[in-house]
């Protein structure tokens, strides 16, 4: 086998994988918690349930241009391939992605790799070799430019969250001044296996942040995420909402 398929590999499986559970930070935040936001009670009872705030929080996702992300992991699985962690830039519309990867393939450790999603296409920029055009079918992944659509992009998984629990608010931020709720609760392998096709767990512990204006600010996920590893925890924050960029083809 050649260096370039097992970089490849990684840079298409893993990337888009990890994107798939993907969420945002918001760029603002009150100091009350989201639960006192009576903007998000929308079956105006007087009070802001769990499933509320997800509905809001997957709208606010659904209307951004775009996101700046990060994902990371302290997790190092003694064997298999890993995704240890990716960044990179998220836009609506026009469907696109922007970014780089690092983790293991075939047992060596790789950093660095360029990705790029753009007019329906998806590159690689493999060491020594260059850009790459990949086929996402491939490697049982989505295209990581179409993690923002509403329908059958990352948001959904908020509002298919179950057994939503509303845990004590607590600060955060990037200069730890904005109050933030956590919410935890199960997100069942079929709704993963929406996005990624290949994800191995029947259930996923998840923790959503929110701050009090209803923008996720992390999620933090816990799962089989690839075939054959033991469980592995994902903590994705993005810096920004609203973000513009042109992103084109290598």
């Amino acid at each position: 086998m050649t260096l370039a398929h097992p970089l490849r590999r990684l840079a298409a499986a893993a990337l888009v994988g990890a994107l798939s559970v993907v969420s945002v930070a918001a760029c603002s935040g009150g100091d009350d918690p989201v639960t006192d936001n009576k903007d998000l009670d929308d079956d105006g009872d007087g009070e802001v349930s769990p499933e509320e705030v997800m509905a809001a929080a997957k709208a606010k996702l659904d209307e951004t241009t775009g996101v700046e992300i990060t994902l990371s992991t302290d997790d190092e699985p003694d064997d298999g391939d890993f995704l240890a962690s990716a960044a990179g830039t998220l836009i609506a519309d026009p469907p696109s992605f922007e970014g780089e990867v690092a983790g293991r393939v075939m047992g060596t450790d790789a950093s660095d790799i360029a990705v790029i999603s753009a007019d329906g296409n998806l590159y690689v920029e493999v060491p020594v070799v260059g850009w790459q055009e990949l086929d996402p079918d491939e490697f049982c992944a989505p295209d990581p430019g179409m993690l923002l659509d509403p329908d059958n992009g990352v948001s959904p998984i908020l509002t298919e969250t179950e057994d939503l629990e509303e845990g004590e608010s607590e600060l955060g931020g990037d200069d730890n001044d904005e109050t933030v709720t956590p919410f935890t609760g199960t997100l069942p392998g079929d709704a993963v296996r929406n996005i990624l096709p290949c994800a191995e767990g029947d259930d996923f512990d998840a923790t959503y942040r929110i701050d009090a204006d209803g923008y996720l600010t992390e999620a933090e996920l816990t799962g089989e995420f690839f075939a054959g590893m033991d469980e592995i925890t994902y903590v994705i924050e993005v810096q920004d909402y609203g973000v513009e960029q042109e992103i084109t083809a290598p």
